[in-house]
């Protein structure tokens, strides 16, 4: 903080830095440096009567509540609220409306303890991180200054196993689909690895056959899981496949580029959970474990590109991972890639 005269006003100004570390400057009014002084001295205990009103305000877990889902509205996904309004639900039943203040890593560690017994591990590893993304919103609404979840320790999750179909499997998955549409999109996932929701909102505008490019896009009711957008280019399989649905002999169809590639006879586009149920069915069908689900298709994918010797950052635009170690536990090796290897 420091004064400073203006040699063309003739007037004094006030350099400050806000609450948030941002330089701003205001006017005194003043041309003589004892008037700028009698401005600084006011200046000061103004600043410090908001700080004291400020320490003084409470603020409950229920007013967290309400300020940071109002601030999830506008920068996070429609799931992610979901999660954050579940997390909020669970504290106030498991650590009451307390001032957040006085939340300590006690009440975090019971919070912990509780769920322990109500959930699985990775689902309380989920509440303990929102619990401390809503607590870091809290110290930059300056509510708190420390963020009572810092020191507590997530629980411990055995390595869980990325199931993936053999070639095999995978040609006994199609042979008990009876919905065309439902094998193409079965098909499109196993050749993009892209995940089921993305897949459910892709449109007409997103694919180029001409450049052979596949875009996955943010729209305005969805959002990728990184919140990026991705380009995959489209090789032989896909091209053939979605040459299969989008040709009409040698001529392309017509459609409205805002047109779900998937969709219902009503031309809505498919519901995620319909297509999962639908893939569930031709699994057990083909008479394979309960365990395999949809996103194993991706799994698959992604293990090919591994297999086949595809870097990691490229494997990762391709997938849409935000972090190299996501992508790095697909190089697991197959016991059947051992015997492969060393059985002759």
């Amino acid at each position: 903080m420091f004064l400073f005269k203006n040699k063309q006003t003739g007037r004094y100004y006030l350099y400050y830095f806000d609450l948030s570390g941002k330089r701003k400057c205001i006017s005194t009014k003043a041309k003589y440096k004892p008037e700028a002084m009698k401005f600084l001295k006011n200046f000061n205990s103004i600043q410090e009567e908001k700080n004291r009103k400020k320490d003084l305000t409470v603020f409950y877990i229920s007013d967290l509540q309400k300020e940071v889902l109002k601030y999830a509205e506008s920068n996070f996904r429609k799931s992610t609220i979901q999660i954050y309004k579940r997390v909020f639900k669970d504290a106030l039943r498991l650590i009451s409306d307390k001032p957040i203040k006085l939340i300590t890593f006690s009440d975090i560690e019971h919070y912990k303890t509780i769920r322990s017994g109500e959930v699985s591990p990775a689902m309380v590893n989920i509440d303990l991180a929102t619990l401390k993304a809503i607590f870091n919103i809290a110290i930059r609404f300056e509510w708190i200054n420390i963020n009572p979840v810092n020191k507590v320790k997530k629980l411990s999750i055995p390595e869980k196993e990325r199931l993936s179909f053999t070639e095999e499997e995978f040609k006994l998955i199609l042979n008990n689909i009876d919905n065309e549409t439902i094998k193409q999109f079965v098909l499109f996932a196993y050749y993009t690895g892209c995940r089921l929701n993305e897949i459910c909102n892709i449109q007409m505008r997103d694919v180029n056959l001409s450049d052979r490019i596949l875009t996955i896009r943010n729209k305005p009711d969805f959002k990728t899981k990184t919140g990026k957008e991705r380009v995959i280019p489209i090789d032989n399989e896909l091209f053939e496949l979605l040459s299969g649905m989008l040709r009409e002999g040698n001529i392309f169809k017509f459609f409205n580029p805002e047109m779900y590639l998937f969709r219902n006879s009503k031309g809505f586009k498919f519901n995620k959970n319909f297509v999962s149920l639908k893939f569930k069915e031709a699994l057990r069908k083909a008479g394979l474990p309960e365990r395999f689900h949809f996103h194993c298709l991706r799994h698959s994918r992604i293990t090919e590109w591994v297999k086949i010797g595809l870097p990691i950052p490229l494997i990762m635009k391709l997938a849409g991972h935000s972090q190299s170690i996501t992508t790095q536990n697909y190089t697991h090796i197959t016991i059947e890639d051992l015997k492969k290897a060393l059985i002759k």
